[in-house]
């Protein structure tokens, strides 16, 4: 498209009359120049939102252009230093111009003069075990697509046998640590992070994993977005703690196509956690110093990022996924490291329990299933009140993606409790006996998640909660179906035994079936509005599904599908 008239009124800086241009744009053929010239006016006309929007569009067309990430910088620097100097840092990576690199260092040079710089380069800590061609692919991935003059790059090997060694030993640009034998992977982080730059930030990287452009660079805007952030995590393909994308793909090509459309700007793009996977961890050095390095103890490995997470949050530090920071991971399933890993599993969650005082991952399931329920747009004013939230993820997630939201949480247990209060308003201690300290009618949800069964006063409990939900608030339930034909099958069969989760749960002190529920939500002068059934069949054995099907033909027995049901998901509202 022919741009020149809106170039000329640019470069005789009559913003008028180029707003005026701008208009004419045609938005189905906005390119990334039109983009680049668009933002421009619309920054020296104070319009800083519409100038983001035109440089989102314009990387989305061209996510290498330099001049959008200058002009990103420019955004930026009324509102984060750290953030600009970053934008400005990766523009110049994408710059081929002499005259205008020189340009974007003097930018760089202007902000490092400002209240609150602070960003530090990045020591990249891979371990490495073998997978040879992965573990090239993985450290070529990183030459690619970052400045050389922000990262420094350290591998620790594990006593590899697969010819990984002899490579690394060939690369001038790699700082090296070998090992005569298989150290462990928290023994080995540590040997890395030790010989790093001390001033450095230190980026956890699984060999395992395919960095793709700006994947680093949004990790580091995260880590940088707020002062109390100290570490962050990508978004991947592979990966547990809600950290995976829901898109799936048969090929690597496919993965690194898509993740060039997410590794873009996104308004809201950190989510707060409790905890972040290790495959990709970037941490702030100041947070890093004052936390101290991987817990041995979890040698060989596994559960020693869930344990610096928690020991981050203790020291005050707010953790962040980055939506918009994908790293394509092959996973622990592959190659010949699949059962080294599988086999440390349960000894190592045990060795966290342990530590800590209580199971992480049971605090910190995310109730998507609930959240769900809740029907406002994403730009909507909500508030919600979970009970129960444990260290607050299905909290975290909902504000995540209702930005404006106000959540609020009660838990039980003491150090679930402090671990969440990190990062989000909960109140530790036990709902049947505290009085609630919130106004009357404050809150257009209330979550009980696999809580009813925990209290001793079910009815009178609930009907406490009532008074703070609004006219048309909601209650946002799930019950486990005391009935579902695994404990049917158990008691058939003369057992029935608690376990550490599920219906027979331990903390259970009262079971429900879909009647009970109806029952128990109608003497609180509540009615059920919605009803979905978690259809979970366990696995049975011939003589066991016959034994089933015989107890379902008895006469007077509810239909099979009620014993088939897991749990019941349901909202409530007043009658």
């Amino acid at each position: 498209m022919d741009y020149s008239e809106l170039i000329r009124e640019i470069n005789s800086q009559n913003w008028e009359k180029a707003g005026q241009e701008i208009k004419k744009l045609q938005e189905d053929t906005l390119d990334d120049t039109a983009a680049v010239l668009a933002a421009t006016v619309c920054l020296h006309e104070g319009k800083s939102e519409e100038a983001y929007d035109y440089i989102c569009r314009g990387l989305a067309r061209n996510d290498r252009n330099a001049e959008l990430y200058l002009l990103l910088g420019n955004y930026y620097e009324d509102k984060n230093v750290n953030q600009a100097w970053l934008c400005y840092e990766h523009a110049e990576f994408y710059c081929d111009h002499i005259a205008d690199k020189e340009m974007i260092r003097q930018y760089k040079s202007h902000v490092e003069s400002m209240d609150g710089w602070s960003v530090k380069n990045v020591s990249i800590v891979i371990l490495s075990y073998n997978l040879k061609d992965i573990c090239i692919q993985c450290i070529d991935s990183i030459r690619k697509n970052n400045a050389p003059g922000s990262m420094e790059l350290i591998v620790v090997d594990n006593a590899s046998s697969d010819g990984i060694v002899e490579w690394l030993r060939q690369q001038e640009d790699i700082v090296c640590i070998f090992n005569q034998s298989n150290k462990g992977f928290p023994y080995g982080c540590n040997q890395g992070i030790k010989a790093a730059e001390p001033d450095n930030d230190i980026l956890l990287l699984n060999n395992d994993t395919e960095v793709l452009p700006h994947s680093i660079f949004w990790l580091r805007m995260g880590l940088y977005s707020e002062g109390r952030i100290g570490a962050a995590g990508s978004v991947s393909n592979c990966a547990a703690n809600w950290q995976m994308i829901d898109e799936t793909f048969q090929t690597i090509e496919e993965y690194r196509a898509h993740g060039r459309t997410m590794n873009l700007p996104l308004k809201n793009a950190c989510e707060k956690k409790t905890w972040l996977m290790g495959f990709a961890m970037l941490i702030r050095r100041e947070a890093l110093d004052g936390t101290g390095l991987l817990d041995i103890r979890f040698t060989p490995g596994g559960y020693e990022d869930n344990d610096i997470s928690i020991r981050l949050q203790q020291n005050g530090w707010q953790l962040a996924l980055c939506h918009n920071s994908f790293i394509f991971h092959y996973g622990s399933g592959v190659g010949k490291n699949r059962d080294f890993w599988s086999s440390y599993g349960g000894a190592n969650a045990g060795k966290l329990r342990e530590k800590w005082g209580f199971d992480l991952l049971y605090y910190t399931r995310c109730r998507t299933d609930l959240i769900g329920y809740i029907r406002e747009p994403k730009d909507a004013v909500i508030r919600v009140l979970e009970i129960g939230c444990g260290c607050g993820d299905t909290l975290s997630k909902i504000a995540y993606l209702w930005p404006r939201a106000e959540v609020r949480g009660v838990e039980r247990n003491e150090a679930a409790a402090k671990t969440g209060a990190n990062y989000l308003n909960i109140i530790q201690g036990d709902i049947e006996t505290l009085v609630l300290p919130y106004e009357k009618g404050y809150f257009d949800y209330i979550i009980l998640g696999d809580v009813l069964e925990c209290f001793a006063h079910p009815q009178e409990t609930i009907e406490k909660m009532i008074p703070c939900l609004r006219e048309n608030g909601r209650f946002l339930c799930s019950v486990s179906n005391i009935i579902h034909e695994s404990v049917l099958l158990s008691m058939l069969k003369g057992n029935f035994s608690y376990a550490d989760t599920g219906i027979l749960d331990r903390s259970h002190i009262r079971f429900y079936s879909l009647t009970s529920i109806a029952e128990l939500f109608y003497k609180c002068r509540l009615r059920i509005e919605q009803v979905q059934a978690s259809v979970e069949h366990c696995e049975k054995t011939a003589e066991e599904a016959e034994l089933l099907e015989a107890f379902y033909r008895l006469p007077h027995i509810a239909k099979k599908e009620f014993f088939q049901a897991g749990r019941y998901v349901f909202t409530a509202v007043k009658r």
